[in-house]
């Protein structure tokens, strides 16, 4: 009898061998993934190895940079074993190295750390797709991972390349698509974020027009060695602009070699004429590359200028944030391409998924002014949540947005209500999906 077990152990061991190596080779070989017409087609590679049926895909998304807390110390980008002052990432006189770069490089540091966490809650919220902001860093094998854990999750991932200029021009996003290519949960590559707004300094050249022929430079290198993805971009909602060549219509138009676009859109509870704005843009397909709110509700606030909010009194009301989405996702369902093949919109993927505590002291999003370094609870506050914010009338519930709370989990991946409500609505969005 003992006998017999262990001989069963022994084909069993080699079963699973087997089946471990096939898994192996499947999971590189890539879905098959293009742009027909106003639709994204998708032929999602089966764990068996097959292909599946192509078909319209619904891009049923969540943002993700799963950055949260940042520490007062970490280690130094440009002296590995060395440590340099985090926290806040502003600059100051004589910072080396620069607040952005200790920034960058702690953003992309987060990516292995969470991955195992998150991954698995995007699953149980029913999210089809996830868009990165930032590659994982330069370690092929941690691409290997976090790709594979989506995969196994049946994720698919809108993978970004590059995000300044030194990224285009070291083109060193040629070795994360060599790297992840033949990964079958990559969707499609992604170039940048609102790169077309000043604050983001079109990438880093002096006008819109530069940034966009470099953006096309990369989408051909892009599709040089990869022909079985799309590659798209993500632009800031800039359709109407004094400079004519500083609008979506014509950065669309100049940058042929771009197959779709992500469109970040913060207009209120609507989305108001933004599909009739891209069809008289552009006869290629877009997506909401991000939308939505934060959790918290400013109720009185003291004014700093006309976009600063400082000590915005109020409180969470999870509800509100949760109510405000779904009826946005109401209307892109009215407008989405795979079930009217008329019409032009892909999807949209939420912003966020974790709330970010690091946004306030983030270099660029310009609050420096509103901290009070004397003050030592202030001076350490990257370490909780912040009461500051932006003024953005008609964009949020309250006009204020506060950064730090948009995302659909909290900091400590504690579920919030917009959590629960997307899991129930994108389990009922499909194909065949009814209007409510």
């Amino acid at each position: 009898m003992v006998k017999k077990l262990i001989i069963g152990l022994i084909i069993w061991g080699f079963v699973l061998f087997a089946l471990n190596q096939a898994w192996a080779e499947i999971s590189r070989r890539p879905s098959e993934v293009y742009v027909k017409e106003r639709q994204l087609i998708v032929k999602k590679r089966l764990t068996d190895g097959r292909l599946s049926q192509p078909g319209p895909y619904i891009i049923k998304g969540i943002t993700w940079s799963p950055a949260t807390r940042s520490p007062e110390v970490g280690p130094n980008p440009l002296k590995p074993g060395w440590s340099v002052q985090y926290g806040f990432f502003f600059d100051w006189p004589g910072r080396n190295p620069s607040g952005r770069e200790v920034f960058l490089y702690w953003l992309k540091s987060q990516y292995p750390r969470y991955y195992l966490i998150d991954i698995p809650l995007m699953k149980r919220m029913n999210v089809n797709t996830v868009r990165v902001y930032d590659d994982f860093g330069t370690d092929p094998l941690v691409y290997t991972e976090i790709l594979d854990e989506f995969y196994y999750n049946d994720i698919m991932v809108i993978m970004n390349l590059v995000v300044s200029k030194a990224d285009i021009e070291s083109e060193t996003y040629l070795k994360i698509v060599e790297w992840c290519k033949n990964h079958p949960a990559i969707l499609m590559w992604s170039l940048g974020n609102e790169w077309n707004f000043e604050y983001n300094k079109y990438w880093g050249y002096q006008t819109v027009a530069q940034g966009a022929r470099a953006t096309n430079r990369v989408a051909q290198k892009v599709k040089a060695i990869d022909p079985m993805h799309p590659v798209s971009s993500c632009l800031g909602d800039r359709f109407s602009d004094l400079k004519p060549s500083n609008t979506v219509a014509w950065i669309v138009e100049n940058c042929p070699d771009v197959d779709l676009w992500g469109i970040n859109i913060y207009r209120g509870k609507s989305f108001r004429n933004l599909f009739i704005q891209w069809q008289e843009a552009s006869s290629r397909p877009f997506y909401i590359s991000e939308f939505g709110t934060d959790s918290f509700k400013t109720k009185d606030v003291t004014q700093v200028d006309a976009y600063r909010a400082d000590n915005c009194r109020g409180g969470e009301d999870q509800n509100m944030q949760a109510d405000f989405v779904i009826q946005l996702w109401d209307e892109i369902v009215k407008h989405l391409s795979a079930i009217n093949p008329v019409s032009f919109c892909l999807g949209g993927t939420v912003y966020t998924f974790n709330d970010h505590l690091w946004k306030v002291g983030s270099y660029h999003v310009g609050l420096d002014g509103l901290i009070d370094y004397s003050d030592p609870d202030e001076a350490r506050s990257f370490l909780d949540y912040n009461s500051e914010g932006f003024f953005i009338p008609d964009s949020h519930p309250d006009n204020v947005a506060n950064e730090e709370y948009f995302g659909a989990v909290d900091a400590d991946r504690n579920p919030k209500m917009l959590f629960w409500k997307l899991k129930d609505y994108y389990s009922k969005l499909h194909l065949d999906h009814q209007q409510r």
